[in-house]
């Protein structure tokens, strides 16, 4: 009798787990269609930024807002950064080979492009219009490669979910721009993005928060919003490094 009682009771916990598994699933919102780029004076998800630690800087560059010569959103670089962003030849975006330099993920989610999100248990694909750019990011609970695995302009990234807000802790990004002034990131920033929607589903924000000890000080933070469209579709960038002298 008491190894029939011992049974049942372990059945009824490992379906009260099936349950609440379904439930979180059934919870959590579906990101997939087309989302454009939403250009507010206010921003409409600003309880995301309020969330942020205080000691935490917040770049305002996004959606197009590139900042200029000299000008690192508040960030203290390295003497290295530093160096590097001051002898950074503007004029020489223009030659041919420099034209078509993709981004990495750090910087291309912010350009103001649209965006297709392809959502799944396992995982979610972003296709990016900006440099026809593409992210995968695993909901299997998988780990990051090994330090020494190959870097990309994407890299790796590793999804959860807490409650609606889905969490993407990316690692391996192959150094690039992180302001398209002479300021690049390194090949070990970290970079922690939290999407969420707002209750009508017609907003996704995304606040993107980052570290790379070799080249800035602390923890910077970005802020970004897209406005969902039906019926609409990314168009092949098709960078052409022709545009080039």
């Amino acid at each position: 009798m008491t190894k029939a009682i011992i049974s049942l009771t372990t059945c009824f916990a490992m379906v009260s787990l099936a349950v609440a598994s379904s439930v979180a699933q059934a919870q959590t919102p579906d990101f997939s269609g087309f989302w454009t780029v939403k250009f507010e004076s206010e921003r409409s998800g600003q309880h995301l930024v309020d969330e942020l630690p205080e000691s935490v800087t917040l770049i305002d560059d996004t959606g197009g807002g590139e900042l200029g010569v000299g000008e690192f959103g508040g960030l203290v670089l390295t003497e290295s950064a530093l160096a590097e962003a001051e002898a950074y030849d503007f004029a020489a975006e223009l030659d041919r080979e420099n034209t078509c330099v993709t981004p990495s993920a750090a910087f291309f989610m912010q350009a103001p492009f649209p965006m297709e999100i392809y959502h799944g248990r396992d995982l979610i694909v972003f296709k990016m219009e900006y440099y026809d750019m593409y992210r995968v990011v695993f909901l299997d609970g998988r780990e990051h490669p090994p330090a020494d695995a190959p870097h990309s302009k994407s890299g790796h990234s590793a999804g959860r979910w807490e409650g609606d807000t889905l969490v993407v802790d990316t690692t391996h990004l192959s150094s690039a721009t992180f302001m398209n002034n002479g300021f690049n990131h390194s090949d070990d920033i970290h970079m922690v993005e939290r999407f969420s929607m707002s209750p009508d589903g017609e907003t996704l924000w995304l606040v993107q928060t980052y570290e790379d000890p070799s080249v800035f000080e602390g923890t910077a933070a970005r802020y970004m919003a897209w406005t969902l469209r039906a019926g609409e579709y990314v168009y092949p960038y098709e960078c052409d490094p022709s545009y080039g002298r």
